[in-house]
């Protein structure tokens, strides 16, 4: 190791063992909700809290971003009995967005302009605008796909309490570190172009405490369960006959299932050109090559017992 790399090293060991109070407090409260997205998006459902609740059953998608919410959507999205709109959108907020409507789920604008007179609050709209979709695509059931569904997770039960919930759950090391360099692609004048982002290790590690904790809580709901992205991408036959068991439908023939990379198309997922392959495992153990030994410290000491908890390692020794 050369001079500045030991220099670099000793000073993120003394900064970690100096802010280890300041960031013990901040890892306990972004353990739950503060968290910069999940404020929005609680003051959002607070100014328009409504007391009304829906009796549609959504299938919800949810889990930390860069932890395969989009292929676990492409699979299911190939049952014929279930509407799976490709992009995703938060099925409280924004939903009454025109550019949603319209672009999303294929809305007319007068299709628009009568679910907006006729539904004033955020639950009875977006009820009526998912059974319309559902409706046009004469399907029985519905995909709501977003990562951020795990932020409001409570609030979902509460107003859709008849919903099924999905939360993709992914290595954390490998979630921190795709979450660092994440989007990887942005468009330019029609064109899909390095992006050269690169977010703070602590904060990526941060959003994936979060997501997984606020998940936690309803691991007794018959209503919630848990896929590990590792499990559907080294036996997806198998993880999805178990998915498709909990949502109460029939298995489809295994070449529908993994053909769904041919139904996905690169410019609809720039930020995700990946969905629009068959299943690959080279994200898996991504962490082995891209996590400097400050950063394995520094996960250890922000996540380490969540990685043993979800089995993910059985101690602090890799």
């Amino acid at each position: 190791m050369d001079t500045a790399a030991k220099t670099l090293r000793q000073r993120v060991n003394h900064n970690l063992k100096r802010n280890r109070v300041i960031d013990n407090f901040i890892y306990n409260i972004s353990g739950k909700t503060a968290i910069y997205e999940t404020l929005q998006f609680k003051i959002w459902l607070l100014i328009n809290k409504t007391r009304d609740t829906s009796n549609l059953n959504p299938i919800i998608i949810g889990g930390c971003p860069r932890s395969g919410t989009t292929l676990i959507r492409a699979l299911i999205g190939m049952h014929p009995e279930i509407a799976t709109p490709k992009q995703e959108y938060n099925v409280l907020i924004g939903i009454n967005n025109d550019d949603i409507l319209q672009s999303i789920l294929d809305f007319s604008s007068e299709e628009i302009t009568e679910l907006k007179n006729k539904w004033k609050n955020m639950v009875n709209f977006s009820e009526h605008a998912l059974r319309l979709y559902m409706q046009k695509q004469r399907k029985q059931y519905i995909i709501v796909k977003q990562p951020f569904h795990i932020l409001i997770i409570n609030e979902l039960f509460h107003y859709f309490p008849n919903m099924k919930f999905i939360h993709i759950i992914r290595d954390g090391r490998d979630v921190a570190c795709s979450l660092r360099m994440h989007p990887k692609w942005k468009m330019v004048n029609g064109k899909i172009i390095p992006a050269h982002n690169i977010s703070p290790f602590d904060w990526c590690i941060r959003r994936w405490v979060a997501c997984i904790n606020l998940g936690k809580k309803w691991r007794e709901s018959d209503k919630y369960i848990e896929v590990k992205y590792e499990n559907l991408v080294n036996s997806p036959v198998e993880t999805m006959q178990d998915l498709f068991q909990f949502l109460h439908v029939n298995m489809i023939p295994k070449n529908d299932l993994l053909s769904y990379y041919k139904y996905e198309k690169d410019e609809d997922h720039y930020t995700n050109i990946e969905v629009g392959r068959a299943i690959f495992k080279k994200s898996i153990g991504r962490w082995k090559k891209d996590m400097s030994e400050d950063d394995k410290e520094m996960f250890k000491h922000m996540a380490g017992k969540l990685l043993i908890e979800l089995k993910y390692e059985e101690d602090m020794n890799w």
